[in-house]
C-alpha cells in the first residue's frame, strides 16, 4: 500500500513540477516539485541526487535569489579494510 501511495505521489510531483536543468551541463534533469520547508529545499519527484546553488548575480537584491540545481558529484569516501582482509 505504501509503495502504491508512493508511486502515485512521484507521478503527481512529474506531471505538476518545474523542469529542472543543470546548471553546469544544461541538461533537463527531469521534473520535479520544489518545495522551501523550515529551512530546507525539498526536491520531490527527481530520479538522480541534485544540489542547490545561489546562482551569482549581477547586483545584490535582498529580497530575490536565485537557486540553481547541479547534479550531486558521485561519493568519493575511501574504502575501508576489513577485518578478513588483512594477513595473519
Amino acid at each position: 500500500m505504501r509503495k502504491l501511495i508512493r508511486a502515485a505521489g512521484l507521478c503527481i510531483a512529474r506531471v505538476f513540477g518545474t523542469r529542472v536543468t543543470d546548471f553546469q551541463t544544461g541538461r533537463l534533469l527531469g521534473k520535479a516539485l520544489i518545495i522551501p520547508w523550515r529551512g530546507k529545499i525539498h526536491v520531490i519527484g527527481l530520479e538522480e541526487d541534485v544540489r542547490a546553488i545561489f546562482q551569482s548575480q549581477k547586483r545584490l537584491t535582498y529580497w530575490k535569489q536565485e537557486i540553481v540545481f547541479t547534479k550531486h558529484p558521485p561519493v568519493d569516501f575511501p574504502k575501508e579494510k576489513s577485518t578478513t582482509d588483512q594477513p595473519k
